[in-house]
């Protein structure tokens, strides 16, 4: 996940800095430093330094950055987090949800698990978005979601903020990354 896990750091941490400037446009921060407790899941976000800092860069990373910007869409088209969420706890799957959300251990889950609860006709749309099979974008997309959800709710909750928070998060996607 480090590439994925840099791109994401990269993308959010951005958008961190585009909050702060907009709460703050007097202060000079270019994005630098620790998101404050009061930015929802950004702060958490900028966390996942990975390999952005280390030179990973989007170049390196066009595969997972194409992955990441059809996440956050699902995510958005879903209802953002809370709509996601509550689609898997309406599945059967809420303590998996659940578990990405709360300050713990990541309970996984695979791409059976995401195709029941989005249904094949997504499923199908993102595997065309990604040049995949049905199967293999599923596969992928379950094993991104947990680390997305969880670095997007850092203090163990959902941000009240949250559709807005990938609202930005896709912003800065596509603005940095073509």
């Amino acid at each position: 996940m480090g590439m994925l896990d840099g791109l994401l750091g990269q993308i959010l941490s951005g958008a961190a800095g585009q909050q702060r400037g907009d709460d703050d446009a007097l202060s000079g921060m270019s994005g630098m430093g620790r998101a404050p407790g009061g930015m929802g899941g950004l702060g958490g976000l900028e966390s996942l330094l990975g390999g952005a800092a280390g030179g990973g860069g989007m170049a390196g990373a066009a595969g997972a950055g194409g992955l990441m910007g059809v996440l956050l869409q699902m995510l958005q088209q879903n209802g953002g987090l809370g709509g996601l969420l509550s689609q898997f706890q309406q599945a059967g799957y809420g303590d998996q949800a659940n578990s990405w959300v709360s300050q713990g251990q990541n309970l996984p889950i695979n791409g059976d698990i995401l195709s029941k609860v989005l249904g094949s006709g997504q499923l199908d749309q993102i595997a065309q978005q990604l040049g995949m099979s049905r199967g293999q974008a599923a596969d992928q997309m379950a094993s991104a979601l947990p680390d997305v959800v969880n670095h997007m709710t850092p203090q163990g909750s959902l941000p009240s903020n949250g559709d807005d928070l990938v609202s930005r998060a896709l912003e800065m996607l596509n603005r940095g990354g073509r």
